[in-house]
């Protein structure tokens, strides 16, 4: 029983369609983690090396606010790139509890490695889109991202 999104939208009554943006989600983590795989990393990983190339050394703090992804779960997924030397640690000179990640050399090369066939998967995504919805897409997920909301 399906239904033209044009019913589904009325349907709606203006509400967001989560099942459909959970969906949508689904589908890029899962091209991106087939992007991944012979490379043995998640999408959290990539998003660990991606974030850290693009802003440089952060704290663990930072980066867990910066990624989305809890502390105990960023913990084993720093623990795991450092294993493959993708990343290292450091704790902070003036306060000891504090501890910075950075990219290695290696983790550099992987993420610039990487980043051509991370960015064909989100052009294909999005391939039905102009480049204005694009950009208008990324306005409005960025408005609704927990991530740009510190109460969150």
């Amino acid at each position: 029983m399906g239904g033209t999104a044009a019913g589904q939208s009325a349907h709606l009554g203006g509400r967001v369609d989560i099942r459909l943006l959970t969906l949508v989600a689904g589908r890029v983590n899962r091209d991106i983690g087939t992007v991944l795989a012979p490379d043995q990393l998640s999408v959290d990983q990539w998003s660990v090396l991606d974030y850290l190339d693009v802003t440089g050394p952060c704290t663990m703090t930072a980066l867990a606010t910066a990624t989305g992804i809890s502390g105990a779960t960023l913990t084993r997924i720093v623990d795991r790139l450092v294993s493959r030397a993708l990343v290292y640690r450091n704790a902070d000179r003036g306060d000891r509890r504090r501890v910075h990640v950075h990219l290695s050399e290696r983790g550099r090369e992987t993420t610039h490695d990487l980043r051509p066939r991370i960015r064909a998967a989100e052009d294909r995504a999005t391939a039905r889109l102009t480049t204005r919805e694009r950009d208008e897409l990324t306005r409005l997920l960025r408005r609704i991202s927990p991530l740009d909301d510190p109460g969150a």
